[in-house]
């Protein structure tokens, strides 16, 4: 199986700004970890540009892509542009590439969809996953909602079994509110119940394409893999998708002050083993995540759950040291240097 690894090293030198969530260099660190891991050897390597505006405006008003653009060009805003557009916000802080960068990781999904088209059968963007992007205004760190616009530009090439999984600690308002009432998408969330944007309640379920599953504090591997088993995997079963888009949020995992969720990454390791085994055809991105040894690790692990080879999970002693070099306000536990693998959670 063709396995695609999309970057731009746009990641490397934007930021969201000093005290904010977002860490910088969290995505350029997953690049280069990779090129330190023989996995490298059995990925194709892309580097994308932008999405078009014409391509944007497939979700995303054009007044509001207006005003995105102009903003980053000025480094300014009105009072009133900032409350209708909810920019310049402590979320949705002013910065240098605020446009570019989304508009990339929109980019890079766009290419997705192309190298799907081109037969390859699995894609990693850990750029992208702006789940919480509003048509009209940014939202959650997320200014574009690059997984909308992919989702567009996949049922514009005829594609009427679109699957979204996303496993963010928040529920992915953004895509799921958007889609809620069309038959070519299911979506599946697994969130946690009392977490901003405090939406994504069962009885919000209205049709048959949505499946929300908000779950409690302290939800870890043994009730993450009873869950897929006993419900979601018939499900998607029956679904038969032709593609499965999966949001793969980082903040889910245990060691990431952003939720109170416990899982460890081996639950994500087993949901895209499962996925496999029904959709050839899958695209995994990054969304949430603010622990860099947390977010990195998990994302390796995703990405040696697509190549499907014999992947050591242990790490050697540049890997280490990369790690250990990684600067955060604390430090890291022991065993987050000797692989990338959890100690599985199921009690």
């Amino acid at each position: 199986m063709s396995v695609a690894f999309i970057y731009n090293d746009i990641y490397r030198y934007s930021n969201f700004g000093n005290y904010h969530p977002v860490l910088p260099k969290r995505i350029s660190n997953v690049y280069d970890f990779t090129q330190l891991l023989n996995i490298r050897n059995n990925l194709n390597f892309f580097f994308n540009d932008v999405a078009d505006f014409n391509t944007l405006e497939l979700f995303h008003s054009k007044d509001y892509l207006e005003v995105l653009i102009e903003t980053e060009k000025s480094q300014k805003i009105s009072k009133d542009n900032s409350k209708k557009y909810n920019l310049g916000t402590t979320s949705n802080p002013i910065f240098k590439e605020m446009f570019r960068r989304h508009a990339t990781s929109t980019g890079a999904l766009v290419l997705a969809v192309d190298l799907i088209e081109k037969n390859y059968n699995y894609i990693f963007s850990p750029g992208s996953g702006a789940h919480h992007g509003k048509v009209n205004m940014a939202s959650g760190f997320c200014y574009l909602n690059d997984i909308a616009v992919s989702i567009l530009v996949l049922k514009l090439k005829g594609y009427n079994k679109i699957l979204y999984f996303d496993m963010d600690a928040h529920y992915g308002d953004g895509v799921i509110d958007y889609f809620k009432y069309d038959s070519d998408v299911f979506t599946i969330s697994i969130h946690q119940e009392d977490l901003w944007p405090r939406t994504g309640l069962y009885k919000e379920d209205l049709k048959n394409n949505i499946l929300n599953l908000p779950v409690k504090r302290g939800f870890n591997d043994y009730q993450f893999k009873k869950l897929i088993d006993k419900n979601i995997f018939k499900k998607i079963d029956k679904f038969r998708p032709q593609i499965v888009l999966m949001q793969m949020g980082a903040d889910c995992l245990i060691g990431d002050k952003m939720s109170a969720l416990e899982l460890s990454n081996n639950s994500m390791a087993y949901i895209i083993r499962k996925i496999k085994i029904l959709c050839d055809k899958i695209i995994v991105m990054g969304g949430g995540g603010y622990n860099p040894w947390v977010t990195l690790r998990a994302w390796i692990y995703n990405l040696a759950e697509l190549v499907g080879a014999d992947y050591p999970l242990t790490l050697d002693k540049h890997a280490i040291e990369f790690l250990k070099n990684i600067n955060y306000n604390s430090k890291p536990k022991d065993f987050w240097l000797n692989s990338i693998q959890d100690k599985p959670n199921i009690f």
